[in-house]
């Protein structure tokens, strides 16, 4: 059945109405425009509707249509798309347009109906799960010399190479920390943020007991979609403290979620009525920060890309934040800390206009000085050598230097379930899932831990068998240098 982008937008609407919680989808859309002034909120079921920068004449003129989920750089972006647009010699339009919420989602439908848009904002989930499906276009075809030397470093085999093939450029890299509110830690009495695992329960329960009154809680996470919360938090958490990646030990070949049980049961307490900040099992990461913008949290983990962006811009925030290293268990570190390549984009290889789409993403999203912009505005940090060299670091890089890219960051190899997510089959509930379930319900944590272990073992041991997922073990595996 071939479904129109009204069809894609009622759908939308329609799996959202049946979600928990009822909220929409939104996409805002935008032709350019600094400081957001063009940026609108369109409904989904008239996805139709074009922005003011379209003209009569846009019939002669070729439409590149790009797609994110990233809000805290929006001003930046929409500036650069203006700029572009009114001065590009090639008659290229782009309309840039924000999805809000679902953004995964809008993509498998937009590809099922066979009218995705011609670039889109990489995430991990997206690119994994259509990477062999060749929804992605070879980016290293249009890749000149000047090209290839400016972003040699960010191009590595296994990451966004494939059998010589390169699908994206990542210009900035994300990571996990813990933000926290440094007036409520004064009011707690509370000198420093947490170092170990212990101390973030017991600061965060302080925070309660002494604020609650006030409406301030000690924690937050955003429980309404648990991929979210725990992606961003316990999963950088088993890096540092347990060496693992997703679960999975490289050393030995095979899923060992047992040793998660510390991590599940702080998680556990921090989550509980005695700290957590009340409805959070609830809320998407924005409902989130703009309580914790408001003053209502002490702490929460989240990626250092968006937030330094998100309080000077979206949520102005007056009171001052810090950020710290994740805390583990004991303060034992035992692996580095895996980051995500970020700032990238994937060319849709089914583009009509395939040629046109490179051209618009080289002088937008690849362009040094535009690069160097973004870097210097705290919007993202940079991994482009090139732009790092000429850049002066934005002032609250300076002022909290945990947001960088550090020596103990560290780029972890695929695991086989991100590596084979198409044909990595797991009986029962996910991960991330399980883990909630773990925290927020009465299952034993050691008894559901280790039937999720069992449960992603056999998907493993299945897929080898069947000769749909390649096996991976890597002999003196060491979790300190994840990538070497």
């Amino acid at each position: 059945m071939v479904f129109t982008k009204k069809y894609i937008a009622i759908l939308l609407v329609m799996v959202m109405v049946l979600s928990l919680n009822g909220c929409s989808t939104k996409k805002e859309q935008t032709n350019g425009g600094s400081n957001g002034a063009n940026v609108t909120e369109l409904p989904e079921e008239d996805e139709k509707n074009t922005s003011n920068t379209e003209t009569e004449t846009n019939t002669e003129k070729t439409k590149i249509v790009v797609w994110s989920k990233n809000r805290h750089d929006a001003d930046l972006i929409n500036k650069k798309v203006e700029e572009y647009n009114a001065s590009n010699t090639d008659n290229i339009v782009v309309e840039y347009q924000i999805y809000t919420e679902n953004y995964e989602q809008a993509i498998d439908m937009a590809f099922q109906s066979g009218e995705a848009p011609d670039i889109i904002a990489h995430t991990p989930p997206a690119f994994l799960k259509y990477l062999n499906s060749g929804k992605w276009a070879d980016l290293s075809q249009f890749m000149d010399d000047d090209f290839k030397k400016t972003f040699s470093s960010v191009i590595v085999p296994g990451m966004n190479e494939f059998d010589g093939k390169v699908y994206f450029i990542p210009t900035s890299g994300t990571t996990g920390r813990l933000f926290y509110n440094k007036n409520i830690f004064e009011k707690a009495g509370i000198t420093n943020p947490p170092t170990t695992l212990e101390e973030m329960v017991e600061d965060a329960r302080l925070i309660t007991e002494k604020l609650s009154g006030e409406g301030i809680y000690g924690f937050a996470a955003p429980l309404k979609s648990p991929t979210s919360a725990f992606a961003r938090a316990l999963s950088f958490q088993a890096h540092r403290g347990l060496g693992l990646s997703l679960g999975y030990d490289f050393s030995t070949g095979q899923y060992d979620f047992a040793k998660y049980a510390p991590i599940i049961k702080a998680w556990k307490e921090l989550m509980s009525a005695d700290i957590a900040f009340p409805g959070c099992e609830s809320l998407d990461i924005d409902p989130l920060r703009t309580q914790f913008a408001a003053g209502k949290i002490g702490m929460y983990i989240s990626y250092t890309h968006a937030e330094p962006g998100v309080y000077a811009n979206q949520f102005p925030m007056t009171d001052a934040w810090g950020v710290a290293q994740i805390p583990v268990s004991d303060g034992n570190v035992v692996g580095a800390q895996g980051y995500t390549p970020s700032g990238s984009y994937l060319l849709n290889a089914d583009s009509k206009n395939l040629d046109a789409s490179w051209k618009a993403y080289k002088a937008i999203f690849a362009d040094i000085d535009f690069l160097t912009d973004y870097y210097e505005s705290g919007l993202g940090i940079s991994i482009v050598a090139d732009v790092i060299e000429q850049s002066q670091p934005a002032q609250v890089y300076i002022d909290n230097p945990a947001l960088l890219i550090g020596s103990t960051d560290s780029i972890w190899p695929l695991t086989p379930q991100e590596k084979n997510s198409s044909n990595f089959i797991v009986e029962g509930t996910d991960m991330y899932t399980t883990f909630s379930a773990l925290v927020l319900g009465d299952v034993d944590i050691d008894k559901g831990l280790q039937d999720l272990s069992d449960r992603y073992n056999a998907a493993l041991k299945a897929g080898i068998k069947e000769g749909t997922i390649t096996e991976i073990k890597i002999n003196g595996f060491d979790p300190k240098n994840p990538s070497k």
